[in-house]
């Protein structure tokens, strides 16, 4: 399947939807509503540009899914998460995208492909509350370099990225088939739960020797 010119074809049609946003007419929205504004205009267009492709659009999905919006090309389910990223370099981002054990399950059970949407987007200027869009990067995630995925310990995993779409767009592997993903992502995610459950063993010994010894002191063990 072509995925770059799946994903240059999504680019396109959504970055027509927000050329206002280029031309400095921008919302004067703080990063979140920015981010609320941006699914909300995708979503009163999707039909549409899934139908200009040639392409069967899905329902808008609930916000149980790992996704934003979805369509069927060839049969095949492609979900688009939609992620707004502020370049501003003081302000924090966690690079969270969704659960380790969500993210299997729709690649094998559903086999689907999750693509990720990327808005970045940074303040009009230096007195003004206004939001310029200064890119969309538009890319399946498994195909993302190796050292672009990496897992915390929230719950039972969550998948994060240590880069944006944008940085690492000229080391995507295009022709990656899902095999060679899933070697490199269950590694990672079995290195995770690994350490999870060795500083795990580690608490609960804490916490008994404080129980034996009558709550007289606490600190956790090395």
């Amino acid at each position: 399947m072509e995925y770059k010119i799946i994903s240059e074809q999504f680019e396109e049609r959504i970055g027509n939807l927000f050329d206002e946003l280029r031309s400095g007419m921008a919302e004067r929205e703080d990063a979140r509503a920015f981010g609320a504004m941006v699914e909300k205009k995708i979503t009163q267009n999707w039909e549409g540009i899934c139908h200009e492709l040639g392409y069967e659009a899905v329902s808008i999905p609930g916000r149980r899914t790992i996704y934003d919006f979805a369509c069927k090309i060839d049969s095949t389910l492609f979900g688009f998460d939609v992620k707004t990223k502020d370049l501003d370099s003081a302000k924090y981002s966690d690079g969270g995208v969704c659960a380790v054990g969500n993210l299997l399950k729709y690649l094998a059970n559903d086999k689907g492909v999750f693509l990720i949407v990327e808005f970045g987007h940074n303040k009009a200027g230096e007195k003004s509350d206004a939001r310029d869009l200064e890119y969309i990067r538009i890319a399946p995630f498994h195909l993302l370099p190796k050292d672009c995925y990496r897992i915390e310990n929230l719950g039972t995993g969550q998948v994060r990225l240590n880069y944006t779409i944008n940085q690492v767009w000229n080391e995507i592997d295009w022709e990656r088939p899902y095999e060679e993903f899933f070697d490199i992502f269950c590694d990672l995610t079995l290195t995770h739960y690994k350490r999870v459950k060795a500083d795990s063993d580690t608490r609960i010994k804490s916490i008994e020797d404080f129980k034996k010894n009558n709550y007289a002191y606490f600190r956790f063990s090395k």
